[in-house]
This record gives structure tokens, sequence and C-alpha cells, in this order.
């Protein structure tokens, strides 16, 4: 899988959706995030499966970024979202693994099409979406409500979404700032809701 990851960043200029270069594969594990991006072989059948796969990852790490280490971006309109779907599935295979998440992901995956459509077009990576086991109606919804969400996200700044070296440059100096004032752990570090991953989370 690292040679066929390999291959997709050669043909696809990925870097402007690669928000962390520090990438582990480890075969037949699960797939998430944080707090290093980790890919299993789930979900990683064919190369679009492992496009979609790295970038709705890489959007965990957008988010994180987008938001800072004490922001979660999507507080301001979490509340927003559950009240248009109040009666969310928050259980895989149709929400995601909790309450948090399902609406969590109503922003990731959107973010996951939308990065994916640049590579693949929309019709396919669509159709892609409709075949994953987890996350059913978060992706029909996504689908569904394209414009209304995406509406929503850009009025809070989700999108459109920031190239990776933007964002990169504007987080270092706060990272820097805050690292220096207070080092962390990462025992203690709480888990934002914009963090997780097809497996965990």
């Amino acid at each position: 899988m690292r040679d066929w990851l390999g291959a997709l960043r050669v043909r696809h200029d990925l870097s402007r959706f690669e928000y962390t270069r520090l990438v582990r594969i480890v075969p037949a594990g699960p797939t998430y995030s944080h707090p290093i991006l980790t890919l299993g072989t789930r979900f990683t059948d064919t190369e679009d499966q492992l496009l979609a796969t790295y970038l709705h990852e890489q959007m965990h790490w957008y988010l994180n970024l987008l938001g800072g280490p004490d922001v979660d971006p999507i507080a301001p309109f979490f509340d927003e979202l559950v009240r248009r779907y109040p009666v969310a599935p928050t259980r895989l295979p149709e929400g995601a693994r909790n309450y948090d998440q399902t609406y969590c992901h109503l922003v990731v995956n959107y973010l996951e099409l939308e990065a994916t459509s640049q590579f693949i077009g929309r019709d396919r990576a669509t159709a892609l979406a409709d075949t994953n086991y987890g996350y059913r109606w978060i992706y029909r919804t996504v689908i569904k409500d394209w414009d209304e969400l995406g509406a929503l996200y850009r009025q809070h700044g989700i999108l459109p979404i920031v190239p990776a070296d933007r964002l990169l440059n504007r987080a270092a100096p706060r990272r820097n700032r805050a690292e220096a004032a207070t080092p962390r752990s990462r025992k203690s570090r709480r888990r934002s809701r914009a963090r997780g991953g097809r497996s965990a989370g």
C-alpha cells in the first residue's frame, strides 16, 4: 500500500490537501487520523478508495489546524447541524461511533468528497461514497444537501478549503507560541471533535 499511495501522490498533486506528511501504514490495522495519520488495509481495496480514505483523514487534520489546539471550528455551528438533523443516527454503519462524531462527520465527509472530486470527478467520488460500509446516512445527507451544507460551511470559514501550505504557515506561529507558554503532554491532551477516522472515532 505504501507504493500505491506513493503512486497516487505522483499522479495527483495531493500536496494542497496534505496537512500532515507523517503517515504510518499498519497492514490489517485500523485507520485513523490522530495522533499520527494511520492507514490500515481496510477501505483501501481500490485506488479510488485509498485516495478517499487518505483525504478523509487529512480533513481531520485540516479542521484541527483550522481551529487550533483549543478551538473547535465546528463548535459555532454544531447546534445548527443538530437542529437540521435532530434524529441523526449515532451508531455505525449509518452514523459514526457516537453523537459528536456523527455531526462532526457531516463536515469531514463533505470535505472528503470536495477534495476527492478534484482528482476523480464528482460523479466518481459520489459513487464511491455510496459503496462505503460506514457513515451511510452521513454520506447520503451530505450528497443530498450539498448546496445547503456548503453555504453553512462557507459562512463559518470551513470552505473554501485552505491549501495546506497556507494553513500550515498560518498555524506555525500560533503553535510555537502555545508550546513556549505551556508545553503539553500527549497523554493529557483532549480529543477534539474534529479528530477521528474511518475506524476510530
